[in-house]
């Protein structure tokens, strides 16, 4: 009878499984591929990836500011992260979240692994120098929605 009640058990268990590891793999299966983020202003920034991927482990929403990003590249002044990313269609993007925004990860592959980064990429403050901007995002704390301008070059950019 113990066997019995025993095998009932396991195999009830064993039936919720499968759907909580789709539900984890799902919750870190963003379109987004980050390859690197930085944080400051354009005048003073630094490459916080790997600060990046400590907070991504804990799996929780952060708000950006100089405490989370463990750096003050710019002191006294508005600072942002830039995460820049590359998308399913093999484009990148730039996600920038100005201090004070919430950070929830879930548009991004692979956030809680922190698997992702390229050490090689040469991006910098304003992305690649390349003639193709990709796409932007800005973003707000309350919504966590964006605004993109898809295909747009970055005026900065343009006026140098």
């Amino acid at each position: 009878m113990f066997r019995i009640r025993f095998t009932i058990c396991l195999l009830t268990a064993l039936s919720f499984l499968p759907g909580r590891l789709a539900a984890q793999r799902d919750n870190d299966a963003g379109e987004y591929l980050i390859l690197s983020a930085q944080y400051g202003s354009e005048r003073s920034h630094v490459d916080v990836t790997g600060r990046l991927k400590e907070l991504a482990r804990a799996d929780r929403p952060f708000r950006v500011t100089h405490d989370s990003m463990n750096a003050d590249p710019d002191h006294g002044r508005t600072k942002e992260l830039r995460i820049f990313a590359r998308g399913p269609n093999g484009r990148e993007r730039m996600f920038q979240f100005r201090d004070g925004l919430v950070v929830n990860g879930s548009m991004f592959r692979s956030w809680r692994q922190a698997d992702w980064g390229d050490q090689h990429w040469t991006g910098g403050w304003n992305g690649r120098s390349d003639d193709d901007a990709g796409e932007y995002g800005f973003f707000d704390a309350l919504s966590e929605s964006t605004t993109q301008d898809k295909g747009a070059k970055d005026d900065r950019r343009r006026d140098k």
